[in-house]
Parts: structure tokens; sequence; C-alpha cells
């Protein structure tokens, strides 16, 4: 998480105890992740993700089970706000900021279900749009 003054006892107990939030985030990662691969298909060596468990689950399409962990996102999302105005104000420096910029990092990386980490070619223009070209 850091050193020196960031990363205080405090601030590792809190995430070793692994919050709400803290869980929240990951969920955020998965969903995002999951609807992703789902799009673009899946290797044979792939192992079942939460779409294809809901689609199993649930007797449901693509489409609806795609749109169900978006909910799913948006809800874990609520958490992770509700997290941040409940913390204690000494954690906020390390272990809110770096929970929650790792989820808002998904958000980009999975924008509008593109899978940037495995093909970067997105992610370049959307970093070029933030470093280059400023705020809308």
């Amino acid at each position: 998480m850091g050193s020196g003054r960031v990363a205080t006892k405090e601030a590792f107990e809190w995430g070793v105890g692994i919050p709400e939030m803290l869980r929240a985030c990951g969920e955020v990662g998965r969903l995002l992740n999951d609807i992703a691969s789902y799009k673009k298909g899946k290797n044979k060596k792939d192992v079942a993700s939460t779409v294809e468990c809901y689609m199993k689950e649930h007797g449901c399409t693509g489409e609806e089970a795609m749109a169900e962990c978006a909910a799913m996102s948006e809800h874990a999302w609520r958490k992770i706000n509700r997290g941040c105005m409940e913390i204690k104000p000494i954690l906020l420096p390390a272990a809110h900021l770096a929970a929650v910029n790792l989820s808002r990092t998904s958000e980009v990386f999975y924008l509008g279900g593109l899978d940037a980490y495995t093909f970067g070619a997105n992610l370049k223009d959307i970093v070029t749009s933030i470093f280059l070209r400023g705020p809308a």
C-alpha cells in the first residue's frame, strides 16, 4: 500500500479484516472483467465466468445475465461509496484511495464492455485522452 505514514498499522489492520468496501472493490473488477470476456468469447481452457454461471443458475440469455452482472457491479459501487462515507479519516490517505482507485481503474479498463487489459489498443486512446487532451 505504500510506505511511511501512508501504510499505517491501522490501515493495514483494516485491509486484513476484508471490510465490505474492500470486498466490493474486488467484485467490481471481477464482474467487469467477466462481462468483457463474455462479449469477446472464451478460450477452451477458461473457467466459467460470472455471466455463464448466472445464465446456468437462472436459465436466462447472455444479454440478460450481462445486464444483471452490470447491476451487481452498480450495487458493489454503492457499497464502496457507503464505505467511503463511513471510513475513519485516518485511513483515507492509504486504504480508501488504494481500494477505490483500483475499482476506478477497472471501470476505465473495461469501459463499455471492452477489455483493455487484453486488447491494449483500446487503452491507448483512453490514456491519450486523459493525459494529453484533458477533461472534456
